[in-house]
């Protein structure tokens, strides 16, 4: 499943955060936490397509946002539990996803009238947004996986 992409792009850039180099991040964990090899390998290509200011080394020249932050109306508020907006606020701080993404992931449970959607369904809709881009940003490679390989 995408959803678990997502669970590796989110410990990946959080190590990235931490001031390590892509190079320097212990892998051998994810597969211990049973994680397949073609999911670890679909969240590295996908940063290195889409993850602005990843080095080629894979070291993150990008500083953390400081800029605005997006305020949920109440009505918005109502569609997301409490843990799932600070999860959109960890994505949008690790950089995965941008004001656009956070707007699409935000009309996508609007429109579909959720309410305290938790961190799972999130991530669901996370993945949906963040993948769906596959193909349309030019210059990217499909980073998903081939048709012959599974994701679990």
């Amino acid at each position: 499943m995408k959803e678990k992409v997502v669970e590796i792009l989110v410990f990946i850039m959080s190590e990235i955060q931490d001031t390590k180099r892509l190079n320097d991040i212990d892998l051998t964990n994810l597969k211990e936490r049973g994680y397949t090899q073609s999911e670890i390998n679909a969240a590295i290509s996908w940063l290195y397509e889409h993850v602005q200011g990843l080095g080629a080394r894979g070291d993150s020249t990008a500083a953390p946002s400081r800029g605005s932050r997006r305020i949920l109306h109440e009505a918005e508020k109502a569609a997301f539990s409490t843990t799932a907006q600070g999860y959109m606020i960890q994505l949008t701080e690790l950089g995965l996803l941008d004001d656009r993404d956070l707007e699409a992931v935000i009309e996508r449970a609007m429109v579909a009238g959720y309410e305290k959607l938790s961190v799972s369904e999130v991530r669901e809709l996370v993945a949906s947004v963040l993948f769906a881009k596959e193909g349309k940003i030019s210059g990217a490679t499909n980073s998903m996986l081939n048709s012959e390989e599974s994701i679990h």
